[in-house]
């Protein structure tokens, strides 16, 4: 008896409790391939182009207008499925079971995105973007934590050349998200009474990020500094999935120079409210292109990603691992250039 009222009570305590908040590399607005791959380094890398750059400043560097498309996704289209049912309404209990019963962490998503840029400025349209992630604790009495959210954005960016190798930018981006946010015991979707577990919340956010960068074109290994304030803006609402927690990334980059192909070569600090010490901000970077293919690796702390894009004449298509403490995945890009 007094077991089950200790698991009660726990469980009660989970009713009040919230998902945790959305990782900035998937609340970021950047082409999903770079954000996968590269991570916050593609806030410095520049050698890798799909969409719109990570950091504004380095839209003034382009010479060539250019129109990307991309869709991306990864392998998990059921899970995938399965979660946009849920936040569909879709909460009856045999579509409930069937999802939980995966009962291992999964981050899976799946985007399609339009930019355009030209010399100074550039847009983007990312018309659908599905994101579930989940991560299941305790084995001898489950827990989930769980976000399935549904985006819809569109972004702009400015940029100029200031002086003497010295650019500045600022991005401006406008993000709808529809989602479902909880931390929850599995038991209690089980239960019956489990209709508020799975509704979902809307929110609306408008960030203003600006970006410098100091690139020095001229030299060998053309070195270049950047610096971004991301996540800076107002939301509609506080929640804790997608909250507005600013973040500070400085970054450096060259591009040694190799018998054959490009070789670019990055150290990226990312620094916001939850780092506590070097290691967690760190992150480091290379890319290495030979003819049609380039190959993409980035390593911190927490998690390490690997991929290859190949690209030939107007089509690309690309292969994303990703892989951290408590989760991993596999995406896929398929892109036209024009």
């Amino acid at each position: 008896m007094f077991l089950k009222s200790i698991v009660f009570i726990f469980l009660i305590s989970t009713q009040v409790s919230f998902a945790d908040t959305l990782p900035a590399t998937l609340r970021d607005g950047s082409t999903r391939f770079l954000s996968r791959s590269l991570g916050s380094a593609c806030y410095t890398l520049d050698s890798v182009q799909r969409g719109l750059p990570c950091n504004p400043a380095s839209i003034a560097k382009e010479r060539k207008p250019r129109f990307d498309t991309d869709l991306f996704l990864g392998t998990q289209a059921e899970y995938l499925k399965e979660a946009e049912n849920l936040l569909n309404g879709n909460d009856n209990e045999q579509a409930v079971t069937k999802f939980f019963a995966h009962r291992e962490s999964i981050d899976a998503e799946i985007s399609l995105e339009a930019s355009f840029q030209a010399s100074t400025w550039g847009v983007s349209i990312e018309p659908y973007r599905l994101v579930a992630v989940s991560r299941f604790e305790n084995p001898s009495l489950p827990m989930v934590d769980l976000i399935v959210a549904e985006e819809q954005s569109i972004k702009g960016q400015i940029a100029s050349y200031v002086h003497d190798n010295f650019y500045a930018g600022l991005q401006a981006r406008y993000t709808h998200v529809r989602f479902i946010g909880q931390y929850f015991a599995v038991s209690e979707t089980l239960a019956g009474d489990n209709k508020d577990l799975f509704d979902s919340e809307t929110q609306d956010l408008i960030y203003l990020e600006p970006g410098i960068l100091y690139a020095w074109e001229n030299l060998v290994w053309q070195p270049q500094i950047s610096a971004v304030l991301a996540h800076w803006g107002v939301s509609s609402r506080k929640t804790e999935q997608y909250p507005i927690q600013p973040e500070g990334l400085l970054g450096a980059s060259v591009k040694p120079l190799v018998p054959l192909g490009l070789l670019e070569v990055g150290l990226q600090v990312e620094v916001n409210s939850q780092t506590k010490n070097f290691r967690d901000a760190y992150r480091g970077a290379l890319t290495y292109k030979l003819g049609i293919l380039q190959a993409v690796l980035s390593v911190s702390e927490y998690d390490h990603a690997a991929g290859f894009l190949v690209s030939y004449k107007s089509f690309s298509t690309g292969l994303s691992y990703w892989d951290e403490k408590e989760a991993r995945g596999v995406f896929i890009q398929f892109g036209v250039t024009l």
